[in-house]
């Protein structure tokens, strides 16, 4: 044991602290064998060890290694842990070609499926990025399939998300999508703006009106872990193109003035 481990500490926070170092490192070891994952485990158990090394001097007061340490040691793990599972995970873009339905959609929804085929993807509810893992220990190490989708999601963005252009038919495309929707569509029934929007009174300002095009956007159905395409399987998915923030002036005040049109009408 490293130098004043035990430091400022009585025998039952002791023994609460050492129980719950076991906990968290059961639960890696039982994350590790569940998925076949092979993860370096002396990389994250490491900093669990309370304690100083004895050739270092202590300047200050002396620390103390208690259940607040534990916590925020725990803490530090689950981030190296995640940040190691979505490199790994990101290995993979290179290897696919650019037309891979797994890199068609968001960045979050190219995650969810990158993520899915990997060998710790629970399949409950078919690529649920909110479902818990199911591990013994896995409330201890308090990781969650979300907390992994998410980094690879902020990985894909930051490394190799390209994004389409809008043109005169994705954006005659859009406008229909958010304002009347296609009538034979079990999915888009009616226009998506409204659903954000009051579709009366008066219009809302350019600005607040391009955060709600970007919210309904985010807010597409998915269909098989993939924004759905509009307006059927043969039309384009509206999250492959620029946010409608990034809009030339000129697209934002056609979309806007449609937008206009339709209240005054």
């Amino acid at each position: 044991m490293n130098y004043g481990a035990d430091h400022g500490l009585d025998e039952n926070q002791i023994k609460h602290r050492n129980q719950l170092i076991d906990d968290i490192r059961t639960g890696l070891r039982n994350f590790d064998e569940a998925y076949a994952l092979e993860l370096p485990l002396e990389r994250f158990s490491r900093p669990l060890e309370p304690g100083l090394c004895s050739n270092l001097v202590i300047v200050g007061a002396q620390p103390v290694y208690d259940e607040s340490w534990v916590y925020k040691t725990r803490d530090y793990i689950r981030k190296d842990l995640i940040n190691y599972l979505s490199k790994q995970i990101l290995l993979s873009v290179k290897t696919l070609d650019r037309h891979d339905y797994r890199l068609r959609g968001s960045a979050y929804a190219i995650a969810l499926k990158l993520c899915t085929p990997h060998p710790f993807s629970l399949r409950a509810g078919f690529g649920d990025a909110h479902t818990d893992f199911s591990f013994d220990g896995a409330d201890k190490l308090a990781l969650k399939f979300s907390d992994i989708v998410d980094r690879v999601s902020e990985g894909y963005e930051r490394e190799y998300m390209t994004y389409r252009l809008w043109n005169d038919k994705s954006l005659e495309l859009l406008a229909q999508f958010l304002f009347s929707g296609e009538w034979d569509s079990t999915v888009f029934e009616g226009g998506a703006l409204w659903e954000e929007l009051d579709s009366e009174g008066e219009p809302v300002s350019l600005e607040s009106f391009i955060e709600s095009v970007d919210q309904t956007i985010f807010d597409l159905p998915m269909e098989r872990l993939t924004e759905a395409r509009f307006p059927d399987y043969s039309g384009i998915i509206f999250t492959e193109y620029v946010p409608a923030e990034n809009m030339s002036p000129v697209q934002k005040g056609q979309l806007y003035q449609q937008y206009v049109n339709i209240l005054a009408s």
